[in-house]
């Protein structure tokens, strides 16, 4: 289960990936310690910043499933 939110009183975006724990999630990332590009507005680089999200997970099929996961999110909202 992955959960993408941001925080109201610091405006920080966090990508949760919660796995067999109830109490915590396997991993956090923050939207913060993404480098941004100067030429695309920052909430256009989301998707790329959840890509690389993906790309430092352990397993190929974890990978896979939060690609798929932001990719159908991504493609209904645009």
């Amino acid at each position: 289960m992955y959960k993408l939110y941001s925080r109201i009183d610091d405006h920080e975006t966090i990508l949760e990936c919660w796995g067999a724990s109830t109490k915590h999630p396997d991993s956090s990332y923050r939207f913060s310690t993404f480098v941004l590009s100067d030429w695309v507005e920052p909430q256009f680089q989301i998707l790329p910043w959840v890509l690389e999200c993906a790309s430092r997970l352990i397993l190929p099929s974890q990978s896979y499933h939060l690609t798929k996961w932001i990719l159908e999110i991504y493609e209904a909202r645009f």
